[in-house]
């Protein structure tokens, strides 16, 4: 009977090596497959040239493989080999996949000639794509998948202005997978061509040293100042989160470091998770990277990757400012004190061991605005230069060997079958949007209810941006607000960049906003707390966020555009949204210079909005500034004056 079970046990045990090998091969094939596109090996080598939308489905079909190679039925991640069962399906998509790109060119060009081998290739790619998608990231976005699958079934049912012609199953599984505007369009063009490289790129940055270098670099650059730990993990997750492009992944990955070292400084758990889970959102729009929705925004709205990094800068740097002195004035009310020395490392010597891992975003900054190159070439660039400097220095003398850069590839294919699951996913509603038309009757419908009022139409989309983003990842949210919601803004008359920002702030606002705000409540079961309580601090840090999409519509100056430059339009937005953080800074976390009680904070919200309203109205701008700048200084004052006679301890 032991050596029954030895053998069984063994048996497994092989069986579960050669699935994690199987594993990793095919993720090590995703991520060569993509930079080797990117490098344009296929000409280079052999002449060929392949339509993008082949290529898609080549790497479509390798993530869903991975995807039911590595989860269950639940989406739990398999411990040991998978079930046969998900082996066979792995295969089928696999096959269909490749099968479907072989065929590309014949079947996207005669689709209604072959109606049987088409609709087959429907048939089993729409239903791998929408349960990977569940095992990816649950039930949220594949239940808004099927809504708009199911419209376009039976649209024809729907009433007024909502009627649509109906699409047979036969008709409308093949377009969704075959046409240029669905699974094949733009999402998941960007998702293998854009995405992928910059995720590796990040990756092994990481792996060569760079992660402990940022997070060496903020310990030493803001460590020394009270409430060090929270300036640390802002900056760090600013920094990581640009290239990871998922608030919730970066949270996880991050926060279960800079969550504790708050916690040990002084920070509640409550403030500490609030932290971490908005510095990981906004890494999100912090540029030059602005994880994935950057690249879809340079698609979708036809705008060139440098001019929506350019536009990002301002907000981003407005909306850290506002964090950090929220940060700051809660390490004041706790009794923060900074990192102990022996904690940190000298900026000098962060700067000596690591310095060089600078140069890889100065190579893809110079690449992308002075030499115009692509995104992915730059980032490939990028992470070339970042091998080369992990194998040659590392940080502080540990170097990394070349199967850590095979390790980078692993990790890179696992990372992307999240986003392109989502991407391929998204194209299914896009198709469904541009075969049903609905999306010019909801244009209608959101410009007739605000009445031809572009701030109330601006109100509601914020309100259906938050709704629609709750429990979905950062691309998925901006790729079905951008194809919902944008087309209405741009209707009303809101510059094209200013729609698709809007939509960007807010949907990624939904990250850390009641009910279902993700981020924080990741970061809260980190810290142990509760996550409605962590969700609302969150909100208090992130204030900036809900009022600058408001400021960039209506003064788009804000967003350094060519079109709309004003020199001294632009100095009166950044002095004035400058005043305007000063203000409901102190409003917010009840300290200016010492600690306020009600009354003046109340004094200093209502000021705060006269401020905003005179900002992005123009009117009665003058008398509005003067008077913020009055009792900003008079709150100041007081606080000064009571600061001594203050109980830090005593205060909520």
């Amino acid at each position: 009977m032991t050596t029954l079970t030895e053998a069984n046990g063994a048996a497994g045990s092989a069986a579960a090596r050669r699935a994690t090998v199987l594993r990793g091969l095919v993720a090590v094939l995703i991520t060569a497959l993509s930079l080797g596109w990117t490098a344009e090996l296929p000409r280079l080598l052999w002449g060929r040239v392949y339509l993008v939308q082949e290529f898609s489905l080549v790497i479509l079909g390798l993530c869903l493989a991975l995807i039911y190679l590595s989860r269950d039925l639940r989406g739990r991640d398999y411990a040991g080999a998978p079930a046969r069962f998900n082996l066979l399906i792995a295969a089928l998509v696999l096959g269909t996949c490749w099968y479907a790109a072989w065929r590309y060119k014949v079947l996207s060009a005669q689709m209604f000639y072959f109606p049987v081998e088409t609709f087959i290739i429907g048939a089993i790619i729409v239903p791998a794509v929408i349960d990977g998608l569940r095992r990816m990231v649950g039930w949220a976005l594949v239940l808004i998948v099927l809504a708009f699958i199911a419209y376009g079934l039976w649209g024809n049912l729907m009433p007024a202005p909502f009627t649509a012609r109906p699409w047979t199953v036969m008709d409308l599984a093949p377009h969704l997978v075959l046409d240029t505007t669905a699974m094949v369009g733009l999402p998941i063009t960007i998702g293998v061509t854009v995405v992928i490289p910059f995720i590796f790129f990040g990756v092994l940055l990481n792996r060569a040293g760079g992660g402990e270098f940022f997070s060496d670099l903020a310990v030493a650059a803001v460590g020394r100042f009270r409430g060090g730990s929270g300036k640390i993990a802002i900056v760090a997750s600013a920094l990581f989160g640009t290239i990871s492009g998922s608030a919730v992944s970066n949270v996880v990955s991050t926060g279960v470091i800079s969550i504790p070292l708050m916690k040990r400084s002084g920070f509640s758990g409550r403030v500490a998770a609030a932290t971490e889970s908005v510095a990981s959102t906004g890494g999100q729009f912090m540029p030059p990277v602005m994880g994935a929705a950057a690249f879809l925004m340079a698609e979708l709205s036809q705008t060139p990757y440098e001019t929506i990094v350019l536009a990002a800068v301002l907000p981003a740097l407005f909306f850290f400012f506002a964090v950090f002195m929220q940060s700051d004035a809660d390490a004041i009310h706790q009794n923060v004190s900074p990192v102990p020395r022996e904690e940190r490392k000298p900026f000098s010597q962060v700067m000596k061991q690591g310095g060089h891992f600078l140069l890889p975003f100065v190579l893809l900054i110079v690449l992308l605005f002075n030499f115009n190159q692509s995104p992915e070439l730059s980032a490939l660039a990028a992470a070339v230069l970042v091998a080369v400097l992990g194998l040659t220095r590392g940080y502080g003398g540990e170097r990394i060997a070349f199967r850590d850069i095979l390790e980078a590839f692993r990790k890179t294919g696992q990372a992307s079958m999240e986003i392109l699951a989502i991407v391929a996913a998204a194209g299914f509603v896009i198709g469904v949007l541009n075969a049903t038309g609905v999306v010019f009757a909801l244009t209608s419908i959101m410009v007739d209810v605000a009445g031809g009022d572009v701030v109330v139409l601006l109100a509601l989309t914020a309100v259906i941006s938050i709704v629609l983003g709750m429990g979905m990842p950062t691309v998925a949210v901006y790729v079905l607000l951008a194809s919902l919601v944008v087309p209405a803004l741009v209707h009303a008359g809101v510059p094209k960049l200013s729609a698709h920002m809007f939509v960007l702030y807010y949907g990624m606002m939904s990250m850390i906003t009641p009910p279902i705000a993700i981020a924080a409540y990741a970061a809260s079961s980190i810290a142990d707390e509760k996550p409605l309580a962590v969700s609302v601090t969150a909100m208090r840090y992130a204030w900036i966020a809900y009022l600058v999409p408001f400021i960039f519509v209506f003064r788009p100056e804000m967003l350094l555009s060519k079109s709309h430059f004003d020199a001294a339009g632009l100095t009166e937005v950044v002095l004035a949204t400058t005043l305007l953080i000063f203000i409901l800074n102190g409003a917010l976390a009840g300290y200016l210079r010492g600690a306020l009680r009600w009354p003046w904070r109340l004094i200093l919200g209502v000021t705060g909005l006269a401020v905003f309203l005179a900002l992005v109205s123009g009117s009665h701008a003058v008398p509005a500034y003067a008077l913020g700048l009055a009792v900003m200084a008079a709150c100041a004052g007081r606080g000064y004056w009571r600061r001594r006679a203050w109980n830090p301890q005593s205060q909520p």
